[in-house]
């Protein structure tokens, strides 16, 4: 199947690529700021039987694929209509759909479309929305551990960002009594709009049903006005009856 990746736009303003099994249809450069881009792929049957098109398959929730579930007869196109969400995917990308068939010739075939997204700098809110004072901007109020067993650590991944138009300081006081229990690593310096994910790992401590206490987030030495807070509840051993 040696059919040469062709690109053509039809009078509903879709565009069209001509593509086969085995090769990439290139998107080119996606826009980000855009939103999703929908293209036709149109593909020959090669086969000296009629095709039966029945399920698709894409890998990946960024990508979602329409077609019709008609038989395609020898030397007939089968066309899908593909629909690629590039938010939060900047750079290449290469994703692929899978055509099932029933009393084919062939049981699936593979396509694949690729490109490059060309992101944009999103409102810091979007994925940061709590504004905890002096410009930083975290994606939780409360890192909830839910229920652990004495010694036992748990990990939890949160979002925080500089909205400063400036470079700023930040840092997170862990009070004295829980530093034991409680490991992170420190921000520190970060450029103005400048956005991070932190990993706190906590560990339930002996003889305590419940636990809640606060981290103080400070930026430039001052503290917010908003705290975050950390809470886990010791988990009920289970019991087994006779």
């Amino acid at each position: 199947m040696l059919l040469l990746t062709a690109a053509c736009t039809p009078k509903d303003g879709m565009r069209a690529i001509r593509t086969a099994e085995g090769q990439e249809a290139d998107l080119g450069k996606i826009k980000e700021i855009e939103g999703p881009v929908t293209i036709r792929l149109v593909v020959r049957n090669e086969y000296a039987d009629t095709l039966y098109p029945v399920q698709l398959y894409t890998p990946c929730g960024c990508t979602q694929a329409r077609f019709d579930r008609k038989p395609v007869a020898p030397g007939e196109d089968e066309v899908l209509e593909v629909t690629y969400n590039p938010a939060y995917r900047p750079g290449p990308m290469r994703e692929e759909i899978q055509v099932r068939y029933q009393d084919s010739p062939v049981k699936v075939r593979t396509f694949a479309i690729k490109g490059q997204v060309i992101g944009f700098n999103h409102p810091i809110e979007e994925d940061r929305p709590y504004a905890f004072g002096e410009g930083l901007y975290l994606s939780h109020k409360v890192l909830s551990y839910g229920a652990l067993r004495p010694g036992e650590t748990g990990d939890f991944f949160f979002r925080h960002g500089n909205g400063n138009g400036r470079k700023a300081v930040v840092t997170f006081d862990i009070p004295d009594d829980w530093k034991p229990y409680v490991r992170m690593r420190q921000p520190g310096k970060m450029k103005a709009d400048e956005r991070d994910t932190l990993h706190v790992k906590f560990t339930m401590p002996e003889g305590l049903d419940s636990v809640e206490f606060v981290l103080q987030p400070r930026v430039n030495g001052k503290p917010t006005e908003e705290v975050l807070r950390i809470r886990a509840q010791k988990k009920k051993a289970v019991s087994f009856g006779i």
